[in-house]
């Protein structure tokens, strides 16, 4: 295993939920970014393995809603994923970029928001 497997798997071990998540997307974004620009060159072969990636961890975000406590947002998030995992498919079948930068769009807007609620529930969270 190299340094840097390690340290990646030590940060997996030793991560909260929320950063896990923030990890999930984190890879989620990278994977679509690499696909995409590999799509806009011409190379559907080549962009296939990140947007494998990008399908694997769209399902694992999907897996990991809780409905029954997430009520009507964990219904949204589950639609969002759905939908962004539907345009990495169109992509493929249709040997089309735009559904990547699609599927793009909303995964960097979720990993925004799941940020910016993670920073707010923390400041809540701070002593006065």
């Amino acid at each position: 295993m190299s340094n840097a497997d390690h340290y990646l798997a030590e940060r997996v071990l030793t991560a909260t939920p929320a950063q896990l998540t923030g990890m999930l997307f984190d890879a989620a974004v990278a994977a679509l970014r690499g696909a995409h620009r590999m799509q806009t060159d011409g190379d559907f072969t080549g962009a296939l393995p990140r947007s494998l990636k990008a399908q694997r961890i769209l399902l694992e975000l999907r897996l990991t809603l809780n409905h029954e406590a997430g009520g009507r947002l964990a219904t949204e998030l589950d639609r969002l994923y759905s939908y962004a995992h539907a345009c990495l498919l169109r992509a493929g079948s249709e040997r089309k970029a735009q559904p990547t930068a699609d599927a793009l769009d909303v995964v960097e807007q979720l990993a925004s928001a799941w940020r910016e609620g993670v920073l707010q529930s923390a400041r809540v969270a701070q002593p006065a």
